[in-house]
């Protein structure tokens, strides 16, 4: 019989895990002149399966420029978070060879339908950054759509784009969106569980809320613009618990 207070192992396990998974989606720090960075995860559980990355592309044509990636995979838990796992480092291959967002996900879709055994899907949306030229080039598989926000004071708006989720079909047959930022604009990346986060009575938080808070913070510096955002939610949420995991990145550029 275990002692009082003694843990079972797969109490353990499941904290050694925590640990792992929060190494994998703490963003590195990104030095890119001119443009800031910046994140925050919450798991609805121990552990989860949203995530998100960033890292230099290589390639004679890809000097300077910046990989960003937000993935959202179906259910949560350790089912989710062992894919999150197995995804993170496909996707980083598949743009080493490629440096190509929408070839990226053609290529983590036609593996991940070849080896899935599981009936999980998953979200994700790549794009990379051109400091040089002031874009990001994005494709997105079923992923939530990116929120602009202008410096210049006119409205947050959708950046348009979108296709089947991966893991879903052979081919998704996405294209690409060029976003250009201004100085002072910023690109907010989020995944659902942000929007449909929920108080105890199940009123959801919602896309307009979450303009609401980019409006009211317009101009901010990326971290605390995710500080708004994620401050918001949770005072929002109350005492209710999370519905889902929760992933936030905002790319800005400094004015």
């Amino acid at each position: 019989m275990a002692r009082a207070g003694a843990r079972w192992p797969i109490e353990e396990e499941l904290l050694v895990a925590q640990r792992i998974q929060r190494s994998l989606v703490q963003l590195p720090r990104v030095e890119l002149d001119g443009w800031e960075i910046a994140s925050d995860y919450h798991p609805a559980r121990e552990i989860g399966g949203d995530f998100f990355d960033a890292f230099p592309t290589v390639g004679p044509d890809a000097a300077g420029q910046l990989c960003v990636v937000i993935a959202d995979v179906s259910g949560k838990g350790i089912s989710a978070a062992l894919l999150m796992a197995f995804l993170r480092p496909l996707v980083r291959a598949a743009m080493d060879h490629t440096g190509d967002p929408v070839e990226a996900l053609e290529r983590t879709n036609r593996i991940l339908v070849d080896e899935r055994r599981t009936g999980m899907f998953v979200t994700m949306l790549c794009g990379v950054i051109d400091p040089a030229a002031g874009t990001v080039r994005i494709a997105s598989a079923g992923h939530e759509p990116p929120l602009l926000v202008p410096g210049d004071g006119s409205a947050v708006r959708e950046v348009p784009g979108g296709g089947p989720l991966i893991g879903l079909f052979g081919r998704l047959d996405l294209r690409e969106e060029i976003v250009s930022l201004g100085p002072g604009d910023a690109l907010v990346l989020y995944t659902d569980g942000l929007t449909d986060a929920a108080k105890a009575n199940r009123e959801r938080f919602g896309e307009e809320r979450l303009r609401a808070v980019l409006e009211a913070h317009r101009g901010a510096a990326a971290e605390a613009l995710v500080g708004a955002v994620v401050e918001t939610i949770t005072r929002f949420q109350g005492d209710a618990p999370a519905a889902d995991d929760l992933a936030l990145l905002v790319i800005r550029r400094v004015p």
